[in-house]
């Protein structure tokens, strides 16, 4: 990679994941969202499924889940792509705010079927879960939205990270590649830099 020709790393980024599709990678859009718990100030993390819309990065979260909660109190996150067949890993940290209600819609209108239903049936929220609930909740979304697509719910909110940072790490293991960091300037634009591996 060569720093000075990306003018866009969010777009680069998604070259990344789009090659990553290309060669076989296996869930090439899912990242590890990172987020913080201000009330105990300690960090949690679980993966979700990303796309890029413009200059941000977008995915949804159930509002009743506790990174649902924990976005609500603390903006900030961070966001690890891992492609273990490429070697490659991008990590990338910003601020994130909601999307509108037509943002939202659109996005979950690209979510597979199967996953929205899903969604719907899941109580993320739920400290002891009823799994036999769960399937019942799951058949009830099937033959309801059988033939077509299932809405929206309430809870289930769309969420972009306006990156601030970007690190990308296209390495083997033995770790004898730099590191390519672009950080948003305080003007506009990107500054970048390479890391010694």
């Amino acid at each position: 990679m060569n720093v000075s020709e990306v003018t866009d790393p969010v777009g680069h980024l998604g070259e990344w994941i789009e090659s990553a599709r290309r060669r076989g990678e296996s869930d090439a859009h899912a990242a590890t969202l990172a987020t913080v718990d201000p009330a105990f100030v300690r960090p949690s993390v679980r993966t979700v499924y990303v796309q890029i819309d413009g200059d941000a990065l977008v995915f949804f979260v159930n509002t009743r889940s506790g990174k649902g909660q924990q976005l609500r109190w603390h903006p900030h996150a961070a966001l690890c792509f891992f492609w273990r067949g490429l070697q490659q890993q991008v990590n990338v940290e910003g601020v994130v705010d909601l999307l509108d209600d037509e943002a939202a819609d659109r996005l979950w209108a690209q979510r597979s079927h199967e996953s929205t239903l899903v969604a719907r049936s899941s109580e993320q929220h739920a400290v002891f879960g009823d799994l036999d609930a769960f399937h019942a909740r799951l058949e009830q979304e099937h033959d309801t939205y059988s033939f077509h697509r299932a809405p929206r719910p309430d809870n289930w909110l769309g969420y972009r990270l306006l990156p601030t940072r970007l690190e990308f790490w296209a390495t083997g293991w033995h770790r004898a590649r730099p590191r390519y960091l672009f950080e948003r300037a305080p003007g506009g634009g990107w500054q970048s830099a390479v890391q010694e591996p």
